[in-house]
């Protein structure tokens, strides 16, 4: 009896569209600011060693803090998304992430920025992880694959936006650039503070076959294991499951790639392809991180006709074509002899790359149970943080330290030849992710079955009923 009535009072509510497309670009925007202080370090690394009396050595402090913290943040993360309210977890992550930002404004000491840098890697994590899960619950129904696309554009639009403040304010002037995104994130945690908790919720979702309108109905369902298991047997059900781990190791393969290929690029034009114009290349990189995350969207539109969202069994196997395709291009990235070509190249691995990636995030996501999503998201950064975005870039630096000479273009090539590894992933993903889908489709035929057979034998027993009443009546008379 308890579990029917508490059946019955799990409830229903109507969440306005509106706010929740208001909402995706705060937390997609949130996403974008907070990589703008990448473009802004990158682009002043001369002047920042000058004003603040570093060497080379203790500048790459900032990147080595930044990393520990984010793999602190996603771990955090990880731990307390279900026990603490993700509204409250966003709030105050935006919040003192700017307030660390300001410290850049305030002094010169090297080693509090440096520390101060550490932190804002700790507070940009949490943010950066639910960025995706919270498209996918929150997102609109039939577009949650362009919306997590749009991510990649927003995080490299930041970047350049970093260096864009630069050209602005001037090179000697960089510390104005993290007073603009300490502003502008302050209001994103203001909008944050002040919506509601049901847009940040963790038990609500939508029903499944309802259409979109203006407010989509959103059902409460219960948590399970956030009482009696902890994070530890969260990460053991988590790695049991093989569409979970297959789909995480694409993603660090996907993910980690590309920020070797970032961190890189500008090197490979000026040294390999001879590019003599820093503004030709600062043009072409920014045309490169727009084009390549546009070129996504636009794949994933025209594609979803045919196979829907992420969310479908349809899209397991033109996944595996879009990553060959992706790879194809990654190889010739390194190849190519001019400015121009290798621009066009690598935009065509980015648009198939930003057209893969978000399916393979929103099968990571929504391969296990909505209450093990934060948690699985916050693993797989973390391991893609640790591991590939770490390790590539350094490995692109030994190879190239060896042969550069002799074969100026063997890092570029060796490194993103590695994105074909992520093809038989993707096929074996595939097959197991179908057979699911189709054991799935079983289980609800047998389901269904068993309960029309429930209905006749009820049927039959109140006919019985029936029978037995009017014999007793015509007893009586």
């Amino acid at each position: 009896m308890d579990k029917i009535n508490k059946k019955n009072s799990l409830r229903k509510i109507k969440l306005s569209r509106c706010y929740r497309l208001f909402l995706f670009f705060i937390v997609i925007s949130v996403e974008g600011a907070m990589n703008i202080s990448s473009g802004l370090m990158s682009s002043a690394t001369k002047e920042i060693k000058k004003s603040l009396n570093m060497n080379d050595a203790k500048f790459g402090m900032f990147g080595t803090l930044n990393g520990i913290g984010r793999v602190i943040g996603s771990t955090l993360f990880g731990m307390y998304n279900l026990t603490v309210s993700r509204k409250w977890i966003q709030t105050v992550c935006v919040g003192f992430h700017a307030v660390f930002l300001l410290f850049f404004k305030l002094t010169n000491n090297g080693n509090i920025l440096i520390f101060m840098r550490g932190l804002t890697g700790l507070t940009q994590m949490p943010p950066s992880i639910y960025c995706c899960v919270w498209i996918d619950q929150f997102g609109l129904q039939s577009y949650k694959t362009q919306q997590i696309t749009a991510v990649q554009l927003f995080q490299t639009t930041g970047k350049c936006i970093g260096f864009y403040l630069n050209m602005y304010f001037g090179l000697d002037n960089w510390k104005a650039g993290f007073l603009v995104e300490s502003i502008y994130l302050f209001f994103c945690a203001f909008c944050i503070l002040i919506s509601s908790e049901d847009y940040f919720s963790i038990t609500l979702h939508p029903e499944v076959h309802e259409r979109e309108t203006s407010c989509t109905t959103y059902k409460e369902q219960p948590l399970h294991h956030v009482k009696k298991e902890t994070f530890f047997s969260d990460l053991k059900v988590l790695v049991c499951d093989h569409l979970y781990m297959i789909s995480m190791a694409c993603r660090c393969i996907l993910h980690g790639l590309n920020t070797c290929l970032h961190f890189w690029l500008a090197d490979f034009i000026r040294n390999v392809i001879q590019e003599k114009s820093q503004l030709k290349i600062t043009l072409l990189y920014s045309l490169i991180c727009f084009m390549g995350p546009i070129g996504g969207i636009i794949i994933n539109t025209l594609l979803k006709p045919v196979i829907g969202g992420y969310q479908t069994s349809k899209a397991s196997w033109p996944l595996v074509f879009l990553q060959s395709i992706a790879s194809l291009f990654a190889i010739r990235i390194g190849f190519m002899k001019s400015t121009v070509s290798v621009s066009i190249v690598t935009i065509l691995y980015l648009s198939f790359n930003s057209s893969a990636l978000p399916i393979v995030q929103g099968i990571l996501i929504s391969c296990v149970d909505p209450e093990y999503a934060a948690t699985g998201f916050a693993l797989a950064s973390m391991l893609t943080q640790s591991l590939f975005s770490g390790a590539t870039p350094f490995l692109y630096g030994v190879i190239n330290d060896k042969y550069r000479d002799q074969y100026p273009w063997l890092a570029m090539v060796s490194v993103m030849s590695l994105q074909f590894v992520a093809v038989p992933f993707l096929i074996l993903l595939a097959i197991l992710r179908n057979r699911r889908f189709k054991d799935e489709e079983s289980r609800r035929e047998t389901n269904r079955g068993e309960e029309l057979i429930d209905e006749d034998e009820k049927e039959k027993e109140e006919d019985k009923k029936e029978e037995k009443k009017g014999n007793e009546d015509g007893t009586k008379v």
